[in-house]
């Protein structure tokens, strides 16, 4: 009586315990960590999720990103044509690392819709409320859109067709929709308190939401990046 008492108790938590990881799931618990000294930084409003800006890079406050290369010697490292096509090709942006970065991190900044330009890798940064029309990645090589801050990027962002990686780390950002369907490989980390409000979620690549993962986007699913 003893052994069948533990199996069947045994049994029953375990089912419980996947129960409420799969409700977790469909609420949109998932809330990934932020990689440290991966995200270039220039001013603290650049980094989100609790990551502060150190060395150059995002990073959690106890991290050391000291010998991580710098933006500057990234770009120093570049081909000269590279270099030039993304000053030529970034008028609205500051060029860091062969990256057109569009900075809006300062609060209330960007009022308007931000759109990436095209043929180059691209960076949107958002801060305190920032970003609140539509930002698009429009036809950038690639492009990566930070919405650090608090209620940032209040309207609708979406990915082109190029990699694309969404963080939307800030209290309350991304209300509205995150399109990255046509994305060949996408990413949409949904780590900020009341973050990606939509009910629906990301729009992820594929069908039946085969890529999807929580709210956001995984391009490290199975058949989830086609970039060639």
């Amino acid at each position: 009586m003893r052994a069948w008492w533990h199996y069947h108790c045994t049994r029953s938590a375990g089912v419980k315990i996947l129960v409420l990881l799969v409700m977790c799931v469909a609420m949109g618990c998932y809330s990934p960590s932020l990689r440290d000294c991966t995200a270039s930084c220039a001013n603290p409003g650049d980094c989100g999720g609790g990551q502060v800006c150190t060395d150059g890079w995002c990073a959690n406050p106890d991290k050391s990103c000291a010998g991580t290369p710098d933006a500057a010697a990234t770009d120093a490292s570049l081909p000269v044509d590279a270099r030039q096509l993304c000053e030529l090709g970034c008028p609205n942006g500051t060029c860091a690392g062969g990256v057109c970065v569009i900075d809006c991190s300062a609060p209330d900044s960007c009022p308007s819709d931000v759109t990436c330009p095209p043929n180059v890798p691209c960076r949107i940064v958002c801060g305190d409320r920032s970003c609140d029309h539509k930002v698009a990645c429009g036809q950038a090589s690639t492009c990566e859109i930070r919405c650090n801050g608090h209620d940032a990027c209040a309207d609708e962002v979406s990915c082109g067709t190029a990699p694309c990686e969404v963080t939307c780390a800030g209290v309350g950002s991304c209300k509205k929709k995150i399109k990255c369907k046509e994305s060949c490989a996408c990413d949409v980390t949904c780590s900020g308190l009341t973050s990606c409000a939509d009910p629906m979620g990301a729009e992820c690549p594929l069908t039946m939401d085969a890529c999807s993962l929580g709210k956001g986007c995984s391009s490290e699913l199975a058949g989830c990046d086609r970039c060639e």
